[in-house]
């Protein structure tokens, strides 16, 4: 158990203090590997090191470690995130600024828009659910660039959810699939192909009923690590009614039909056990990185953590075994990857799509100012917004300034940004966050409606329920993320310099071989072999 329990910040400081040098070239991986964590925070690694035993201390033992990695702008949610990681620029450039936006119609009205809808590609065997594409995506992205490099190139990204496996898949025409949650079943759109693979409705039927199908969820956890984490009984977690191990299927789900079942389930773990499943049947079906001398792509997202922090929160008894879980499934990822690719034949990166912010209850519990709004505040804000905005067009006055003035005199919030404030070079730092996050057309938050840009008091949460914790802040605990290169001859090296997650593509595709477009966001990372990058 002894090198369990080293956390990664220690790690850190004993692998810096090897002298380094630039790492030698090479044949280029048979494989680039994009892992995403969505919603894992950085510091939870180092906070629950002593859970793990399998892929996480393999990548802290053996990867290149980036302590200091942080998103570099605001909107700090999936869609975002995942884009941000495969194109190599910020949202304000690749277009993904949120999960949903509203765009202005030419009547002046807003419309919601989702941001990998597409009317024009329905999903396959499910032609009443709604199409999905990235062509909102301005850009293309790493898988694609691979593919320019070499015609022959595979691509797969699998995932739970559709806005994290859409984005990491770039505008290829791969092998791209999502969890259909009413169905229980991975499914794909006719943006990428007419009808599903042999092999993927045969897992659909074998395995997925067996993975979904789970009626418990009992804690793996061994006693000795449960204090880890805060208390099991807590009332902000959950539904506020059902907050300890273990989880009862037939006490929490909410209906008998299967899709009652299949949205239980898709707040467990179960559905990363799915993506790995489906990744391992991929790489044989498709022969994944065994073909002389190219360059496949795998892009793997791991939605669970995200879903179970939403519901119990960072510091909860969940996310210790869920962590614990994804621990396992990493290190078998890596072990299938070094038997069917072969060890050192191809490269990894694992970074995440956001952080989290802690339960605001279990925070001001340790004598910390935080707090979650109430739904009368949030409809407070709104109204003060809509009184200044008709005040302001009856009086003939600026719409927006005058609701950022109004909104402003709210003792929660720190600032509303007019789009004039957040463009160019800003000097507020903050400020030059939602400026990497800005559109002309695309308009996000509680202020889309006037194109303004809101931020909030650091410890307040914008979250009406009365359980449970989000994300979508500009702060560091929602950008703080891991990002960890592995694999492909790399050296074990720690570094605490602020790297971004912009420079994740360039930099798997410069391990590569691969040639990306000029003026992307971010350049390839430095990285020495022993020492600091």
């Amino acid at each position: 158990m002894s090198r369990i329990i080293i956390t990664f910040a220690a790690l850190s400081a004993l692998l810096s203090c090897s002298p380094g040098s630039e790492r030698g070239g090479g044949e280029p991986p048979a494989m680039v590997v994009l892992v995403s964590v969505d919603q894992l925070r950085a510091d939870l690694l180092d906070e629950y090191a002593p859970a793990f035993s399998h892929g996480f201390v393999r990548l802290a033992q053996e990867g290149a470690v980036f302590t200091g990695a942080s998103h570099r702008h605001a909107t700090t949610s999936t869609a975002v995130g995942h884009t941000t990681l495969s194109t190599g620029v910020t949202p304000t450039r690749h277009g993904i600024v949120a999960n949903d936006w509203w765009e202005r119609t030419n009547d002046g009205s807003m419309v919601s828009v989702y941001s990998v809808e597409d009317t024009l590609s329905p999903i396959v065997g499910f032609p009443a659910a709604e199409g999905r594409s990235p062509r909102n995506i301005y850009v293309d992205g790493l898988a694609d660039w691979i593919l320019a490099a070499d015609p022959g190139a595979r691509v797969v990204s699998i995932s739970k959810k559709d806005r994290a496996a859409i984005p990491m898949a770039g505008h290829t025409r791969g092998h791209v699939y999502w969890i259909l949650e009413e169905a229980g079943a991975f499914v794909t759109s006719a943006y990428y192909r007419e009808e599903n693979p042999e092999w993927l409705d045969r897992f659909n039927a074998e395995r997925m009923p067996e993975i979904l199908g789970s009626p418990d969820w009992e804690r793996a956890t061994p006693d000795s690590l449960i204090g880890l984490a805060r208390r099991d009984a807590y009332a902000y977690e959950g539904d506020g009614e059902h907050t300890t191990f273990p989880h009862r299927r037939e006490e929490e789900r909410r209906g008998d039909l299967p899709e009652a079942q299949y949205r239980w389930t898709a707040r467990t773990p179960a559905p990363d056990r799915a993506v790995l499943e489906l990744a391992k049947v991929a790489l044989d079906e498709l022969q994944l990185g065994r073909r002389d001398g190219g360059t496949d792509y795998l892009a793997l997202s791991f939605s669970q953590t995200d879903y179970i922090g939403h519901d119990y929160g960072p510091m909860s008894q969940e996310q210790l075994d869920n962590l614990q879980h994804l621990d396992g499934l990493l290190g078998e990822l890596m072990e299938v990857l070094d038997q069917t690719v072969g060890a050192g034949r191809w490269v990894m990166g694992l970074s995440a799509d956001h952080g989290v912010r802690t339960i605001p209850e279990w925070v001001a519990e340790q004598g910390e100012d935080s707090r979650r709004l109430s739904r009368e505040e949030i409809r407070h804000l709104r109204e003060v917004a809509d009184e200044a905005a008709a005040a302001a067009t009856r009086e003939g006055n600026d719409v927006q300034e005058s609701v950022v003035a109004a909104v402003e005199e709210i003792p929660w919030v720190r600032e509303a940004f007019l789009p004039r404030e957040v463009v160019g070079e800003p000097a507020d730092s903050f400020a030059a966050l939602f400026g990497r996050s800005f559109s002309e057309t695309r308009h996000t938050g509680s202020l889309a409606r006037y194109e303004l840009y809101l931020q909030l008091e650091s410890g307040v949460l914008l979250r009406s329920d009365r359980q449970g914790t989000s994300h979508g802040s500009p702060y560091w605990h929602d950008r703080h993320v891991p990002f960890i290169l592995f694999g492909g001859g790399l050296e074990a090296t720690f570094s605490g310099e602020p790297v971004f997650t912009y420079q994740m593509a360039p930099t798997l595709a410069h391990l590569a071989g691969v040639a990306v477009p000029a003026e992307l966001d971010g350049e390839p990372v430095r990285i020495r072999s022993g020492g600091s990058p």
